[in-house]
């Protein structure tokens, strides 16, 4: 059972992500919040001979969740690629060249793409580069295949000058967004997006011709979309599977220009990530500041992988509107491991909201929340492990979880100096778990204490639940016990979630409170996995992520 590891650091080479896109004309305005949409200039926003504001697709879906429009050019430069297109192949694209406004069109045809490409360049908020697909006359996505693919030739030396290093580059990713060798070293790649998308087999059991000709094999560490660094980076509407990791961001303390902010990832479909027997790789693995994880399909990882569902070391992250199956733990929220100098000095860092999501886990292989910092042993004042934990407070509301296995923990909350608020969720213990506890206690150094602090609002669990198990008490403490609604039978849809009729989750939500009030619950995912506004029916809110 893997509860929390203990990983050697690794300097440079982890994680980062967070993001706002914004768009023009026929794009998507990739926004974090609804607010910032409304307060997004004119621009920028869908206008009436675009797009309606009220319509988007998602999926091939009509929804206004995401503000997707058509795949159609943009304000610079077209790219179309497919059959009888300007472009035959990903390969005759002059990705180092693209400029703002610019737009690569990917056609569907029956074959897949075979090719691997870097995205450097610097769009702008009214007119962002875009990678999109166009969907074939069933709605098929056209497939990006990095089993077999081939690098532009003239990508090679602006992976990197020196030939090792663009090895390293190109081993570890189908599409990087890094800036170019030739750029310098305060570059970095902006107002991007990529959408419409299958990205498929960028895993070490695939090779891929390199710039050079060389056939090599994916590395272990990587992903099928590789952030360096970038800013105002959108991924929505993809279909993501059988890599290393979907999608990988990565920030340090070089400068703000080495700090991925605003990365959005919003309404994809993860599946088959990880690396079996490894406990390194995720299906999303991000570190930035301004993360923002919604309306995805989270699927299971690759049988035997280790990893974790959601990682995330951001600051300012926001997980929302998620179906997210399986993993380690479904959302793993630790310290800032390779920019924690700026980390640290963000209020953001403390504060972290989850809401609105579905989560179906196994609770043998570990918690479903884990929240604070995954390394631990060290002192005060060290630049590692409990000194860089987030030491603030995880929001967690109006959630619905289903837990099976034998034994299920829900929060695994690393010391004492981190807080968890939790309200208006509903948590059902599927009968086979005999051990169904509310919280997992971590190993960690004098003079923190492991444990956290835990507080409950309204929330409906399985009646049976327990703070710890007997054998395996954890420090801390637990409050608002008495609030807690239960009963013995699971009173929501295993596939919906909606609330069942009659049940106690219907009208029984409590008001949220003023620390987010700038996260208004304005979306749940229907029985499809597609986001659709939220209602509000009879005398107030259901429990969890569904209303009725």
């Amino acid at each position: 059972m893997r509860l929390v590891h203990s990983q050697p650091r690794r300097t440079g080479f982890w994680r980062s992500s967070g993001l706002v896109g914004a768009s023009a004309g026929w794009l998507l305005i990739g926004t974090a919040s609804a607010q910032a949409v409304r307060e997004a200039p004119t621009a920028v926003r869908p206008s009436a001979t675009t797009l309606p504001a009220s319509v988007v697709l998602v999926r091939g879906t009509s929804t206004t969740a995401l503000g997707l429009t058509p795949c159609l050019p943009g304000r610079g430069t077209d790219h179309p690629v497919g059959p009888g297109q300007t472009h035959e192949s990903l390969d005759t694209v002059p990705w180092e060249s693209l400029r703002a406004g610019d737009t690569v069109r990917l056609f569907h045809r029956e074959a897949p793409y075979r090719g691997k490409f870097l995205l450097a360049g610097q769009g702008t908020a009214a007119a962002p580069i875009r990678v999109c697909g166009v969907r074939g006359p069933n709605g098929e996505r056209p497939v990006l295949d990095g089993s077999g693919a081939t690098t532009r030739a003239a990508l090679g030396p602006l992976y990197s000058s020196t030939p090792l290093y663009s090895h390293v580059h190109q081993d570890r990713s189908v599409i990087a967004i890094k800036p170019l060798s030739t750029q310098g070293w305060t570059a970095y790649p902006r107002h991007l997006q990529i959408d419409g998308l299958k990205i498929t087999r960028g895993h070490p059991s695939y090779r891929y011709r390199t710039a050079a000709g060389v056939e090599r094999a994916y590395a272990p560490f990587g992903a099928c979309i590789w952030v360096e660094r970038g800013q105002h980076i959108t991924i929505v509407d993809n279909e993501i599977t059988d890599c290393q990791m979907a999608v990988f961001s990565k920030s340090t303390d070089d400068g703000d220009f080495a700090v991925t902010r605003n990365l959005r990832i919003a309404g994809n479909r993860f599946a088959g990530h990880g690396i079996a027997g490894s406990w390194h790789e995720h299906s999303t693995y991000t570190q930035s500041v301004g993360t923002v994880l919604e309306f995805n399909d989270y699927g299971p990882l690759r049988s035997g992988a280790l990893g974790n569902a959601i990682k995330d070391r951001s600051a300012g992250t926001v997980v929302r509107y998620n179906r997210i199956e399986e993993g380690a733990h479904a959302i793993d929220l630790v310290e800032a491991e390779d920019f924690p100098a700026t980390a640290l000095a963000l209020p953001a860092y403390r504060s972290t909201h989850v809401y609105g999501n579905q989560i179906v886990k196994t609770g043998d292989t570990g918690s479903v929340i884990h929240y604070g910092g995954d390394h631990f042993g060290s002192v005060p004042g060290a630049g590692w492990g409990e000194p860089l934990f987030r030491r603030g407070t995880l929001h967690f509301w109006h959630n619905t979880l289903l837990l099976r296995g034998s034994q299920a923990w829900v929060f695994q909350i690393s010391t004492t100096d981190e807080r968890v608020e939790a309200w208006n969720n509903a948590i059902h213990f599927a009968p086979t778990v005999a051990q169904r506890s509310l919280r997992m206690g971590q190993e960690v150094a004098a003079p923190w204490v492991g444990g956290g602090v835990l507080n409950l609002g309204v929330n409906w669990i399985s009646d049976g639940w327990q703070d710890s198990g007997p054998w395996h008490r954890v420090g801390g403490t637990l409050s608002g016990q008495y609030q807690v609604l239960g009963g013995p039978a699971q009173p929501f849809d295993a596939v919906s979630m909606q609330p069942l009729a009659g049940s106690a989750l219907v009208d029984r939500a409590a008001v949220a409170p003023a620390a987010v009030a700038g996260h208004p619950l304005q979306w749940q995912l229907d029985a499809s996995r597609r986001p659709v506004p939220r209602p509000v029916r009879g005398v107030g809110r259901d429990l969890g992520a569904v209303e009725r």
